[in-house]
Parts: structure tokens; sequence; C-alpha cells
């Protein structure tokens, strides 16, 4: 059985997982029409490695027109890709894993940019940043307690009509000092 790091950075995987996130419960019929390039085929092997690890579930079952249709839900419990695995992962498979959480950030941003005018972008709070910090271990550990509290307190909150989705993607890239 593959770690949750590699089952969840996987192109359709994460893409299923995310709108899974994104909006209610869906069908696979819904996740083909969102996801518009994933053959349903495809969609259903990926659904049922995610079921069999347990990272999504079945919520709600119906038949329909003879067959029965299924929503499918994330657990959020068991998202969370385990310390000590991000240990166990080869500088290869660190890459690769990257390389598939880049590649979504760019693909999340060019369907907002096609899609969005410049003149939203301030208001509807799209910025990216590379900002280089100065950071004692100590201060490192409280910067990111800080930004997990904050997210936790917003992180359960339901989609209304008063909030918009807005995708948070994070990365800390620790660089060594040149050498003399």
């Amino acid at each position: 059985m593959k770690g949750n790091a590699d089952l969840l950075l996987h192109p359709v995987r994460m893409r299923i997982v995310q709108q899974l996130l994104l909006n209610k419960p869906l069908t696979i019929a819904q996740l083909v029409e969102i996801l518009g390039d994933v053959p349903q085929a495809t969609l259903y092997r990926h659904i049922n490695l995610l079921l069999e690890a347990n990272l999504i579930e079945v919520i709600e079952t119906k038949k329909v027109k003879g067959t029965e249709e299924r929503k499918f839900s994330v657990k959020m419990d068991n998202l969370q890709i385990p310390e000590g695995e991000i240990e166990t992962i080869s500088q290869e498979d660190h890459i690769r894993h990257f390389s598939v959480f880049h590649g979504n950030l760019l693909q999340l941003a060019t369907s907002y940019l096609a899609n969005t005018s410049p003149e939203q972008y301030e208001q509807e709070g799209f910025s990216y940043a590379y900002v280089p910090l100065h950071l004692s271990d100590e201060e490192f550990q409280e910067l990111t307690q800080s930004i997990q509290q904050e997210i936790e307190k917003v992180f359960n909150n339901k989609l209304t009509p008063e909030r918009t989705t807005r995708i948070f993607g994070s990365m800390f890239i620790p660089q060594k000092p040149p050498k003399e």
C-alpha cells in the first residue's frame, strides 16, 4: 500500500481531493464534468485508490436509472501526511511530489487568471510573493504555529454566498548560506 504522500500527491488524485474540498460531496459524473480532461475509467481507478486508503468516503448512495450513484466526500482527519512518513520519502520522490504540487498550483492560478479580469485581482485577493525571511529556529516555529492557528480558525468555515473560496498554498524552502 502506498503512503499518503504518494496517494495524495498524484496529479489526478490531488485534483479529485481538491474538488471534494472545494465543493459539497460529488458524484463520479460531477467530477468528470468538473475535471474535464480525466476519462471516467481513470477517475474510477483513482477514486478506488482513495477509498482503499480511507482518504475519501461514500456518504450517500442512490439508484439512478438502474445503476448505483455514489457521492464522495473527503475524510478530513485522514488527509494529513504523517510527519514520520515525510522523512522516509526519497529525495527523488520529494522532487516528484513537489512537481505535482507546483503543477497543480500553476493549473489553479492559470484557470483563475484566464477567467478573471485584472481589475478583480486585488479585490478578490489574488496574489503571490517570494519573500526571504531570516528566522532563528525558534522564530520559525513561532511563525508556523501562528499561521497554523489562524488557518485552523477558518478551516471548517462552510461556503456561503458571503464567502469566497481562496486557495492558500504554502511552502517554506530553507536556504543554506553561501560558502565563503
